[in-house]
């Protein structure tokens, strides 16, 4: 048995033992949600127990995986799963994947959207004032996530190496997000990544949890914009992401809206999944979008109309647009 099956056994077997009981033509839907403490993951089991406690005719079930790469890598090497399988991924990741670029050795198929539940959006930000643009980081060492990460590391150095045109220029350490954001406050980097997630509909904005530890340090804190121009370049070179605006005092130290870029960080399921599964998985979400709120404060940057923000009607699985379609969204 490979890991990805351990896990989705695992998580039945919790079902089994800690949930009524779904009968076998009935079995419910899995969810590799992502490593805990991530908003895919949270946002994933506060659906699980939306199934749960309404009358959705799909039950779905949680369980925590190493990472949306290491999901559509597994669901690629195990396809007989694909049809009872609800995966997180980003459009960025789906960009990379169908196309063979790393983390991925080889084309993998990307997943068909189902919802999308967070905008991420990030940039780099530093303590010295004298970096206010990309050339002043030449040279300089910028904190980013770990290399697998798609939204912390690997789309910024995409728009550093086909926006800014400075790869190779710039000293990149591969840290994580937490421990990019401690050593721009303990001096060891120049600039680090920093950023959170967007509502687009109510132009707010949602610091993550490291950003928040730079903020709350009290430090002033100054931001390099990515630039408008630059995100279009790499929007242009075929990279998944899409412009939005970070508004004025979205966070300390944004004195004026800022261009930035955003990935759709999303549900997606696979062609090999039942029309009628998807419909009604979508049609639930739809329904009880005002309800992740309650699970997780990042359920409040969800809306009916947040689900397909910004989406190509080609990309969505045609069951989730027969329900997007019913309820006036497409």
């Amino acid at each position: 048995m490979n890991i990805f099956s351990k896990i989705l056994s695992g998580a039945v077997l919790l079902l089994a033992l800690n949930a009524p009981v779904v009968h076998a033509d009935d079995a419910p839907i899995n969810i590799p949600s992502g490593p805990f403490g991530t908003g895919s993951n949270a946002l994933s089991g506060a659906m699980e127990q939306i199934s749960k406690s309404t009358d959705a005719k799909i039950k779905l079930v949680a369980a925590e995986s190493p990472g949306l790469v290491f999901n559509l890598k597994q669901l690629k090497a195990d396809p007989g799963t694909k049809p009872e399988t609800v995966t997180p991924y980003t459009s960025g990741l789906a960009y990379l994947a169908e196309n063979g670029l790393k983390p991925f050795n080889e084309e993998t198929p990307a997943p068909k959207l189902l919802a999308t539940y967070l905008l991420g959006s990030v940039w780099l930000a530093t303590l010295d004032e004298n970096i206010k643009e990309p050339k002043d980081l030449i040279g300089k060492r910028v904190g980013l996530g770990r290399p697998p990460q798609i939204l912390w590391t690997i789309e910024p150095e995409l728009i550093i190496k086909h926006g800014w045109g400075l790869e190779g220029q710039i000293d990149i350490e591969y840290l994580g997000t937490k421990q990019a954001a401690q050593a721009l406050l303990d001096g060891t980097v120049d600039a680090a990544i920093i950023g959170g997630y967007a509502d687009p509909i109510n132009k707010t904005f949602s610091a993550s949890p490291q950003t928040l530890t730079v903020i709350g340090s009290g430090k002033a804190l100054y931001h390099i914009p990515w630039g408008e121009e630059a995100i279009e370049k790499t929007i242009a070179a075929g990279v998944g992401i899409n412009k939005i605006t970070i508004p004025k005092d979205a966070i300390a130290g944004i004195t004026s809206d800022m261009p930035s870029f955003f990935d759709a960080i999303a549900w997606g399921a696979y062609p090999e999944m039942p029309e009628e599964t998807a419909y009604e998985i979508t049609k639930m979400i739809i329904e009880n979008v005002s309800a992740f709120k309650e699970y997780h404060a990042l359920g409040k940057l969800m809306s009916k109309e947040s689900l397909v923000y910004g989406v190509d009607p080609s990309t969505i699985h045609p069951g989730a647009l027969r329900a997007y379609k019913e309820a006036g969204l497409k």
